[in-house]
């Protein structure tokens, strides 16, 4: 064999060596691929069960509302194929009043907030309305018409109808709170104003406790309301049970005697104390045009002896 043959055998023997490396390389590179794909898929495969596994509604949607994905619990929700879903537009039907205030939500969707939560009705295929909370996510990147958005949902009616049942419950409990302190009200006022007929055209007012101008006021709207009721000529105003009077409340007392002798009725004051004559005094408050008595007895015996010489009214008087 001569040198060019020989030459010739080793580069054919190195070009042989050569094929045999690439190959190998190509080989390596073919597994690594295979191995990355199989990982890939078993990685989606896992993704999906544990997107289908989810109890939540999960949908990715384009710009203009055509779906690209749903998970099962979506289809079922909705009683929809994944056919009739994936590729094609699809909003599920929402009442007439939830649709703007849905809308204006979801337009605060994009960079500076690209997660947005809404909630609104929905009206399923069956004719029942339940209540959706969705969690929007915006997309990544710089959008564009296939930008894919992503939204999670979750069945919140029975939530709503607690939370409806609650706020119905609150209201009945304020309107009977507001009722029970209004008969409260009423109450106490008849208690610290007790106006009792002890004859003919004769009431008693007897007075306990402090006495102030609210009181006072309280008083006066009950003595005339009840002159006009017993068709009373003397109001007995006893207050044995009173420990201070002021001079507002003292003005308080003549006043209501002016307005009783207004409705042709009298004031029988009872039942001033010491120190509240003597405060009455200081002050300078006149009880003139108002008869005083000690007792709320000797009140009501001149009441009764004012009855019995009084003229009573014919059959055609005050007609």
């Amino acid at each position: 064999m001569n040198n060019g043959e020989a030459d010739g055998l080793a580069a054919m023997r190195a070009e042989l060596e050569g094929l045999r490396w690439r190959n190998a390389e190509l080989e390596r590179e073919l597994a690594e691929k295979q191995r990355v794909e199989t990982a890939l898929r078993e990685s989606e495969a896992r993704y999906r069960g544990i997107v289908e596994d989810q109890t939540e509604l999960i949908c990715r949607f384009r710009m203009d509302g055509t779906l690209t994905f749903v998970n099962d619990i979506y289809c079922r929700y909705f009683e929809k194929t994944r056919e009739e879903l994936v590729g094609h537009r699809f909003m599920p039907l929402v009442p007439d009043e939830d649709g703007p205030q849905l809308a204006r939500q979801f337009a605060k969707l994009g960079p500076e907030n690209p997660i947005v939560h809404t909630e609104h009705r929905v009206i399923l295929p069956n004719g029942s309305v339940r209540w959706l909370h969705w969690t929007n996510r915006a997309p990544l990147g710089e959008g564009g018409p296939l930008a894919e958005f992503q939204a999670i949902g979750v069945d919140v009616t029975e939530r709503r109808h607690a939370e409806d049942e609650v706020r119905r419950l609150n209201a009945e409990l304020e309107l009977r709170v507001a009722d029970k302190t209004k008969r409260l009200e009423q109450m106490v006022r008849e208690l610290s104003t007790p106006l009792m007929p002890v004859a003919d055209q004769v009431i008693a007012v007897p007075l306990i406790g402090f006495l102030d101008s609210d009181r006072a006021a309280a008083t006066l709207e009950a003595v005339l309301n009840g002159v006009v009721t017993h068709s009373a000529r003397t109001v007995v105003l006893d207050i044995t049970g009173v420990g201070v009077i002021d001079s507002q409340v003292a003005d308080s007392l003549v006043r209501l005697a002016k307005a009783v002798n207004l409705l042709g009725s009298q004031v029988v004051l009872t039942g001033i104390q010491p120190r509240i004559a003597q405060t009455l005094v200081a002050q300078g408050v006149g009880v003139g045009g108002v008869v005083t008595l000690r007792t709320l007895k000797e009140g009501i015996a001149f009441a009764l002896r004012r009855g019995l010489t009084a003229p009573r009214p014919s059959a055609h008087q005050g007609s």
